[in-house]
């Protein structure tokens, strides 16, 4: 089954995928915002905005990568910073994302992210920061 979610229009330059981040799943399924806890996003490369990698990225900011996987000092202090960060809370490493890019390509990138974060409920996603699908109430148990 094929979850047409995952998309590399959602795959952010540090390898987040935004398609299992709480803030765009809450924007694309009209969650209630909760002061705090849930802010809103469409999505690092949809919004155009720069994010947290990218602000502090001479390489990004210039054009001269489209993606940190494409950059000779992966992962940088603040991939690294961000990488521990997920790691610890959400059992997910940015910096292995963007290894697989590397390797693999996109869609063997896409493909894997879709066997981890498909609900096996419901078919929709399952949320990286929450481990659990909003659309069924389905709960990953945690490693």
């Amino acid at each position: 089954m094929s979850n047409n979610k995952f998309t590399p229009e959602l795959i952010a330059p540090c390898g987040m995928n935004c398609a299992i981040c709480r803030g765009y799943i809450a924007y694309t399924q009209g969650i209630p915002r909760v002061r705090g806890k849930i802010t809103y996003c469409a999505g690092c490369l949809p919004r155009g905005k720069n994010c947290y990698i990218k602000r502090g990225c001479k390489k990004l900011s210039k054009h001269e990568i489209q993606s940190c996987s494409e950059c000779d000092a992966m992962p940088c202090e603040k991939l690294a910073h961000l990488d521990k960060r997920y790691r610890e809370r959400y059992d997910m490493s940015i910096v292995e994302n963007l290894k697989i890019l590397k390797e693999k390509g996109m869609a063997d990138f896409l493909k894997s992210q879709e066997e981890r974060y498909t609900c096996p409920s419901c078919g929709d996603v399952v949320c990286v920061h929450d481990a659990k699908c909003f659309v069924c109430g389905y709960t990953k148990e945690k490693l």
